[in-house]
């Protein structure tokens, strides 16, 4: 039953992270703006490699995450697109099918094994302590919707009214 649950909800977050993506353009996708530290690209990525990194690393297969290596350079923690001098991010295109698939390369991976201890506790400040794949997969998953959050206020600050609206790029002629 919880893993059916955390499963269904990791697949329903990331439905809504797919939509929020596929109705950003490339140009709204980078632009940081004002009281923000990051861009609708940065946040997309970031959500990637947290999943990818949090999940692998807290049962020590780090081997098993399948992100390029310069993603952590590009959406790791204390990255945003001001440290990223001649980094060149992924396209929105690139970005969209990674955070498609993961979702069914973290079922495959971690059916079956939600109960499992991790190599050692992730705690999260003074009070928190999880000590299980599910109490980490249940973090990735809210860890998720705050971003999405901060895809949407950005949205709202570029002055995007219809945040769902599939977006097209402008071609220039």
């Amino acid at each position: 039953m919880k893993e059916h649950m955390l499963f269904q909800q990791m697949e329903f977050i990331r439905m809504r992270t797919l939509a929020a993506l596929d109705a950003t353009t490339e140009q709204q996708a980078d632009e940081v703006p004002e009281g923000f530290k990051n861009s609708i690209r940065w946040n997309l990525g970031h959500v990637l490699l947290s999943q990818e990194n949090l999940l692998f690393s807290f049962v020590g297969e780090n081997e098993l995450k399948s992100l390029p290596p310069e993603y952590e350079k590009l959406f790791g923690f204390h990255t945003s697109p001001h440290t990223w001098n001649g980094l060149t991010p992924p396209a929105l295109s690139e970005l969209r099918k990674k955070l498609e698939d993961q979702p069914r390369r973290m079922k495959e991976a971690f059916s079956g094994r939600l109960d499992e201890l991790g190599e050692k506790p992730f705690v999260l400040g003074e009070h928190t302590t999880f000590t299980t794949l599910a109490e980490v997969l249940s973090f990735t998953n809210w860890h998720e919707g705050l971003h999405q959050g901060t895809i949407t206020a950005i949205k709202r600050v570029q002055g995007i009214e219809n945040l769902w609206e599939k977006a097209e790029e402008k071609v220039e002629r």
